[in-house]
C-alpha cells in the first residue's frame, strides 16, 4: 500500500513539474511597469515573467513621442526591444523617455524560445 502511495505521489509531482516547465510563454508574460522619476522623465521596466526566453519583443508605438532620445539599443522607434535579442526568463530591461504624460506600452509580438 505504501509503495502505491509513493508511486502516485511521484507521478503527481512529476506531472506538476512538467506542466509548469512545458507551459508556453506568450505576450501576457511580458510585464511593463513605469515610474515617473522626476519632472517629465519616465522609467520603463520590461520583464519576461516566464521561464522561456522571448526574442523579437515588439511594442505598439503608435503615438509614442519622447522629447529626449531613447537609447535605440534598448528600445527602437519601431518598438523593438533590445534589437530583437533574447529577453531571458524572469529577466528585465529598463529604458527612460521624456514626456508630459505616460505612454501605454503594449506588446504586440514576440518569438518564444523554450527548450
Amino acid at each position: 500500500m505504501a509503495s502505491i502511495f509513493n508511486v502516485l505521489s511521484i507521478t503527481l509531482f512529476l506531472a506538476l513539474v512538467l506542466q509548469a516547465y512545458g507551459e508556453r510563454c506568450n505576450l501576457s508574460n511580458i510585464e511593463v511597469t513605469q515610474t515617473k522619476t522626476s519632472g517629465l522623465v519616465w522609467n520603463v521596466t520590461v520583464t519576461n515573467n516566464c521561464i522561456c526566453t522571448q526574442t523579437e519583443v515588439k511594442f505598439n508605438t503608435k503615438g509614442f513621442k519622447s522629447s529626449t532620445p531613447v537609447d535605440p539599443v534598448i528600445f527602437s522607434q519601431d518598438g523593438l526591444l533590445i534589437q530583437g535579442a533574447p529577453l531571458y526568463g524572469f529577466k528585465s530591461v529598463t529604458f527612460t523617455y521624456t514626456s508630459a504624460s505616460e505612454f501605454k506600452f503594449t506588446p504586440i509580438s514576440s518569438q518564444v524560445a523554450c527548450s
